[in-house]
């Protein structure tokens, strides 16, 4: 797969230039490097939104050999909710 890439020049305040130099000297890597993965951290997004911010509500991997009646299920759930209110 052949990539392209393309040379921008942006201007940037003296004292975010100057963070940049120092996080390119102690990581040993270029100006361009930090700006780069900058923006593509940036642009990387998540498919819902929610960068991966879950919260574990029911944890189903201990589930029965065969797994449960769905009433149960649906029983437990609402101990849940009652639980978190």
């Amino acid at each position: 797969m052949k990539t392209s890439s393309k040379t921008v020049n942006i201007t940037v305040p003296s004292e975010l230039l100057k963070r940049v130099d120092a996080l390119a000297k102690r990581d040993y890597t270029s100006r361009s490097d930090i700006i780069r993965q900058a923006l593509l951290d940036k642009l990387r997004t998540d498919e819902w939104g929610d960068e991966g911010n879950w919260e574990t509500i029911a944890d189903f991997r201990n589930l029965p050999d065969g797994g449960m009646p769905a009433e149960e299920l649906l029983n437990r759930l609402d101990q849940l909710r009652g639980q978190n209110k």
